[in-house]
């Protein structure tokens, strides 16, 4: 196969993730497992095109490919030093697409005619593998990507990639050779693909060549390919020049030097805890095998499983079963000779339930009333008359639970159960809403004036004193709103209140009508205004300021002279005397002129 290797190395643990790196977990099986992964070449093969029911058949596939390499050299000179892994990718359509122009919903978007040749087969979503082996393997050695389409195909780039074609452990093993030990194919593949490699170079001198210590054993040699001469290649039989055929004694070389180079001995350094398990999603009730994928070769093992039967265990690669349904967490804490380590995978397994019966729902209407603050509350208790589910109820609820003076009347709520495996039932309930609360009345007493014509009008805000209700005050009314001098003195007037749900309620005020506080009849009179006065009173002429007007004087209740004015102006029709500095009560203006003394009294109301 075509070999499109680019200069991509094979990230370890979680390099990507601030890249835009998609990341999914997947459930996992362990084919071979010979050993702590930092003691083995870890091979990592994932499906694209299987979809969820065939994930059985991408296990039997990874099985059959990978017993069939083990078979052949050199692989099977390094069995024990292999592990090998097994990712359960699902996709929503099953095969690879045509053409990359005309992608499938396969979670790799692996197609054939990758670079316009039809039987280059490679994934077009390179950053969904990088997110899966982090996620799901971030201790791979090298990534394989088995397509679930019977047409010949493969690809040997950063990821060894090929078909489920009768010839797919042929293809396999090929690919595998680019992609793990970066070997050029043997065939003449185009000057596209011609490069420097271990089995591919310009260098004819036996001198200098590359594979110059091979030169003479097993077939080697230098030898031209003819579609271009001046490139040279080791053999002219090997599997990197065609299928079914054995490496040649360089690739040999190249893939034991790199199988070496992966499992030699080092120190032994503090643990990285990590695993997988089988399944990660399941029915309540069903088991998930977890695997251990630590390094450093840990001797003990503690995990914890949220929701699990066990909750713990001590196993390497334990059995657990999860018999409710829910999203749980997973933790494992490995230890060896030189230190612990710890890793948690929250909301790791989801469990789904079997049971598909809704809870039966048994509840009543209620009628409830506003309090002081026109608020009302309900609870689920409130309403709910004995509710059952046969696994058990998880959650009841209402649509509405808080009313106020809008709702006041009949409102249609839903009730909701929802059992403990999700099943729900809602059922509609009456919330009657009542407000009993009469309005609260406050008034004050108020002094009303006259007019010229000896009329006055009372408003309900002359005597209302801070009236309120829980909800809203919709209309203020009187018993007597019009006066006149036949009402001098003290008149009792009723405010009447009325809420905006028809509650009612009443406060009485006295009004004191004071006629000498009016306007005098006789419209040519001298006035004073404003009355009652908060600070300045006018005194007003009919026509002009009488010029034989001497002086003025205020006086108290008593008749004590308070202030006396002598200069009086001389234009104009009106007077403005300050009376700020006097207290609230009733007082007398006093106009002395050549043609007598004239008395007006006012009122300060401050």
């Amino acid at each position: 196969m075509m070999n499109i290797f680019k200069l991509t190395a094979t990230f370890f643990t979680l390099i990507l993730i601030g890249q835009g790196v998609f990341a999914q977990n997947f459930g996992m099986e362990t084919i071979r497992y010979n050993g702590s992964p930092d003691q083995m070449v870890n091979l990592v093969v994932m499906g694209d095109g299987y979809t969820l029911s065939q994930q059985e058949k991408f296990i039997e596939d990874v099985k059959k490919n990978i017993a069939g390499m083990l078979l052949q050299s050199p692989w099977r000179n390094y069995t024990t030093k292999i592990n090998v892994y097994a990712i359960k990718v699902v996709s929503n359509v099953s095969g690879a697409a045509n053409t990359p122009s005309a992608p499938i919903d396969n979670y790799f978007g692996s197609s054939f005619n990758t670079n316009n040749i039809e039987r280059l087969l490679y994934p077009t979503k390179l950053n969904r593998i990088y997110g899966v082996l982090n996620s799901n393997a971030p201790f791979f050695d090298i990534g394989l990507i088995i397509v679930n389409d019977d047409r010949y195909g493969g690809g040997g780039g950063t990821f060894a990639t090929f078909s489920t074609h009768p010839s797919s452990v042929e293809i396999m093993i090929h690919e595998l050779g680019h992609s793990f030990t970066r070997l050029a194919d043997e065939y003449w593949a185009g000057s596209q693909f011609a490069r420097e490699t271990s089995n591919m170079t310009k260098d004819s001198n036996p001198v200098s060549n590359r594979w110059k210590n091979f030169l003479n054993q097993n077939g080697i040699g230098i030898y031209p390919h003819e579609e271009s001469p001046t490139w040279f290649r080791p053999h002219q039989n090997c599997k990197m020049r065609f299928l079914g055929r054995n490496f040649c004694t360089v690739c040999t070389n190249e893939l034991n030097n790199k199988i070496e180079s992966l499992t030699a001995s080092a120190p032994l350094q503090r643990p990285v805890a990590f695993f997988g398990a089988d399944k990660l999603e399941i029915m309540d009730g069903q088991q998930v095998r977890f695997f251990d994928f630590s390094n450093e070769s840990p001797t003990e093992w503690a995990w914890t499983f949220e929701g699990g039967n066990p909750q713990t265990s001590n196993l390497q690669n334990p059995t657990i079963t999860f018999p409710t349904r829910g999203l749980y967490q997973v933790s494992l804490t490995v230890t060896n000779a030189v230190g612990t380590s710890t890793t948690i995978r929250t909301e790791y397994i989801k469990v789904n339930s079997s049971d598909t019966e809704p809870p039966v729902i048994r509840v009543k209407n209620l009628t409830v009333n506003l309090d002081e603050s026109g608020l009302a509350k309900i609870s689920v208790e409130d309403v709910n008359t004995g509710t059952t589910d046969n696994k058990g109820i998880g959650e009841l609820s209402l649509s509405k639970s808080e009313f106020n003076c809008n709702d006041v009347g009949a409102n249609q709520i839903t009730f909701k159960a929802i059992d403990i495996n999700g099943n729900e039932s809602t059922e509609k309930v009456t919330i009657t809403v009542r407000e009993k609360i009469l309005p609260t009345v406050k008034t004050k007493n108020f002094i009303l004036m006259l007019d010229e014509e000896g009329n006055g009008t009372l408003k309900p805000e002359d005597i209302d004193d801070g009236s309120f209700d829980n909800c809203k005050i919709e209309s203020m009314s009187l018993s007597k709103s019009t006066f006149g001098r036949e009402d001098n003195g003290d008149n009792e007037v009723t405010l009447t209140v009325i809420d905006m749900h028809g509650n009612e309620c009443t406060g009485t005020a006295t009004v004191r009508v004071d006629i000498i506080l009016s306007s005098p009849e006789n419209k040519e009179a001298i006035t004073i205004y404003p009355n009652p006065s908060q600070g300045i009173i006018h005194i007003a002429f009919p026509k002009m300021i009488d010029p034989e007007l001497k002086y003025i004087e205020i006086l108290d209740s008593k008749g004590t002279v308070l202030r006396t004015l002598n200069d009086i102006p001389t234009s104009g029709n009106m007077i403005s005397i300050d009376v700020n500095e006097f207290a609230n009560g009733v007082y007398l203006v006093r106009l002395t002129s050549l043609h007598g003394i004239q008395n007006l009294k006012f009122m300060v109301k401050k």
